[in-house]
């Protein structure tokens, strides 16, 4: 009876312990109706606000928002660079460029319909749109388009690594390789349906409509792995060397370890987390459906 005791006192500290040191959130910021994209970038956290539309500054520090500033009809990617807060919209034909500090629109530049992935590399900016299958290059220095690319059926996610743009085609089934020297698509990769790039020092991680990421070698565009995630992942970031993944559909985060290219655990996060980015070792979290930013310290 005493050893039945005491194994069942190990069993329940055992217990607690492993709930102690699950991951929980530390705030909950709302940020307006429904929250976007999630930048980390210049001292602030960012988001879109896709419902009122805003785009919304969060100081980490206070967990509070600073500002809220207009930008299109309806704002959804977010880059920073050339110390400028750039903003792509999915409804209007534009890429707003904003002063991060004051808010101040310092140049509307005409893009294509339905933009969807946004990034900065290579000196510029990079938008991809779906209505006319095109990735844009935009020079910070001329505020205009300055190239056009056709990438594939359905460019979605885009990020700048290894030195080249990536992009995510979703209607095409492949990892697109765009030469930012040349301008053009040389290389692609078949993921089916790609939606969401984010890199690592070896790797390029590609988020699926087919509810798994998919890691590829970036040389040969070979799968190292295909790691099962939650339904509909999207935009990922790294958090202490691990990869957090958003589960759109089913309202769950899931978190990839990449020395054994599975997930280590599966955190419950609200309704419709979009978007994630890291911030001082900390997760923030965009939820779609009601506008909350979770701060979520590992």
């Amino acid at each position: 009876m005493t050893r039945m005791l005491s194994i069942a006192i190990l069993v329940g500290v055992a217990v607690i312990a492993s709930a102690a040191a699950a991951p929980v959130p530390v705030a909950k910021v709302q940020v307006g109706v429904s929250s976007g994209l999630v930048l980390s970038a210049g001292g602030s956290i960012w988001t879109s606000d896709l419902v009122i539309p805003k785009v919304v500054r969060v100081d980490p520090t206070s967990n509070t928002v600073t500002k809220r500033m207009k930008a299109g009809q309806k704002p959804f990617g977010l880059a920073y660079g050339a110390r400028s807060l750039w903003v792509s919209d999915r409804q209007a034909n534009r890429l707003t460029r904003l002063n991060p500090k004051t808010g101040n629109v310092q140049k509307r530049i005409r893009i294509g319909l339905s933009s969807y992935g946004l990034t900065f590399g290579g000196g510029s900016v990079w938008v991809t749109s779906e209505s006319d299958r095109t990735l844009r290059r935009i020079s910070p220095k001329k505020n205009k388009v300055v190239a056009k690319i056709r990438a594939g059926a359905q460019p979605n996610g885009v990020a700048y690594a290894f030195g080249a743009i990536w992009v995510a085609d979703l209607g095409g089934g492949s990892v697109l390789k765009v030469d930012v020297r040349r301008n053009r698509v040389v290389a692609r990769y078949p993921v089916p349906k790609a939606d969401w790039i984010t890199a690592s020092a070896d790797a390029l991680w590609v988020s699926t409509e087919a509810n798994d990421v998919v890691r590829l070698d970036p040389s040969t565009g070979a799968v190292l792995a295909r790691i099962p995630v939650g339904a509909n992942p999207l935009a990922s970031a790294w958090v202490g060397g691990q990869l957090w993944v958003p589960n759109i559909d089913d309202g769950t985060v899931s978190i990839i370890d990449p020395a054994t290219n599975s997930v280590r655990t599966t955190l419950a996060v609200g309704k419709e987390p979009l978007a994630i980015a890291e911030n001082g070792g900390d997760a923030w979290v965009s939820s779609s459906f009601d506008g909350e930013l979770w701060r979520i310290h590992p």
